[in-house]
């Protein structure tokens, strides 16, 4: 099996070796507005460079002249398995809308995922934002991601969960990577960035539409979830961070009495960007009062640790340990490689390796389709 692994990354770095080339275009919503290469905000399509992250950070607006008029886009995906579960699609095909528009000092998003894998359509991300330029404050209200340091749904650099971000805890079924409905607010002093987020609900189903897990319970906020982040650069290239949350949930469990289960998540995180590499950790530690209704207080910790090299501005290569425990301990390590096939498309290739398990093999094609055909 590692053999297999190790000749489809050989064959894989030899395609993008000899594509590197080719400039990274994404979905032009912004390109077009601003007369702007994608390139300019992105490395491999949907990741973005440091560039694109402080545009997002700002409110997607620039001190620039605009131009056209496109407002949507649609960034199409297949997922491939080589070993499908019974019941799945070894191909599994799906897509996702994407929306902004600038209404005064008010910018609006829309991240509208068309379903796949059977599952239903719905809207993943969708919210309002302003940027104040004097105090370098972001404000956004609705459905929003969490303001993690790898984002679960949009600009994801593989196709697996990172550790603890969608573990559940008992009968908790919040993980960090739903989008929550509230209101979030970042602020920049000096070279740190502040978040700070009020929640009282979430996203329930998966980023691309895939068709929702039943599991007998229904869950909702008993308060409000606070969240707090900061992350601070300590040296060129370097950054550490840290983030708490704090919430209350109400649980029904089939024939079960509704009960709540007070919890506390808080992680610290470390990043850095020499050159070609790029490493990450995050590690997560959490607390829930009541996981099964019987007043059963459980503990649960997970994390990950990920190293990439970017071979080429629009191609990289990366391995990753994912850990967490909740209480029962999983372990993996996933192996993959992404390079742009053409000016707006991406093929990943990804090894998923349960520390003790099979391994599973897959990949996805992800295609933007951008107007107009000349950007």
């Amino acid at each position: 099996m590692r053999s297999k692994i190790v000749a489809a990354f050989a064959v894989a770095l030899g395609i993008y070796v000899m594509l590197s080339t080719l400039p990274a275009r994404a979905i032009p919503i912004f390109a077009q507005r601003y007369h702007l290469q994608c390139g300019q905000c992105h490395s491999v399509l949907p990741e973005l460079n440091q560039f694109g992250e402080k545009f997002r950070r700002e409110g997607y607006r620039l001190p620039l002249e605009k131009h056209g008029t496109t407002g949507i886009a649609i960034r199409y995906q297949v997922e491939w398995d080589k070993d499908p579960v019974p019941g799945s699609r070894r191909f599994a095909p799906g897509g996702i809308v994407l929306g902004n528009a600038d209404i005064g000092a008010i910018t609006a998003f829309v991240h509208y995922s068309l379903g796949a894998g059977g599952g239903p359509s719905g809207l993943f991300l969708g919210y309002l934002a302003t940027y104040d330029k004097h105090t370098k404050t972001l404000y956004r209200g609705g459905l929003f991601e969490l303001p993690l340091a790898q984002s679960p749904g949009q600009r994801m650099d593989d196709l697996a969960p990172y550790g603890y971000y969608g573990a559940h805890v008992g009968l908790n079924d919040l993980p960090l990577s739903s989008p929550r409905w509230g209101l979030q607010i970042e602020r920049t002093v000096g070279a740190a960035r502040f978040d700070v987020t009020a929640a009282l609900g979430e996203f329930k189903g998966a980023a691309y539409g895939g068709r929702p897990i039943p599991t007998g319970v229904i869950s909702s906020a008993a308060s409000p979830e606070l969240g707090f982040f900061v992350r601070t650069p300590v040296a060129r290239g370097i950054e550490i961070g840290g983030e708490a949350i704090s919430g209350k949930r109400s649980i029904a469990a089939t024939a079960r009495p509704i009960f709540d289960d007070a919890y506390t998540r808080m992680g610290l995180l470390a990043h850095a960007r020499i050159d070609r590499f790029d490493f990450q950790a995050e590690q997560w530690w959490g607390r829930d009062d009541d996981v099964d209704g019987f007043g059963t207080l459980q503990g649960s910790s997970g994390g990950y640790a990920r190293l990439k090299f970017y071979p080429t501005l629009h191609s990289y290569i990366g391995i990753r340990y994912d850990a967490f425990a909740n209480p029962f301990v999983t372990r993996d390590i996933v192996y993959y490689g992404a390079f742009h096939v053409t000016k707006h498309a991406r093929l990943l290739l990804q090894q998923v390796q349960p520390i003790g398990g099979k391994g599973e093999l897959g990949g996805a094609f992800t295609i933007g389709f951008p107007w107009p055909a000349n950007l």
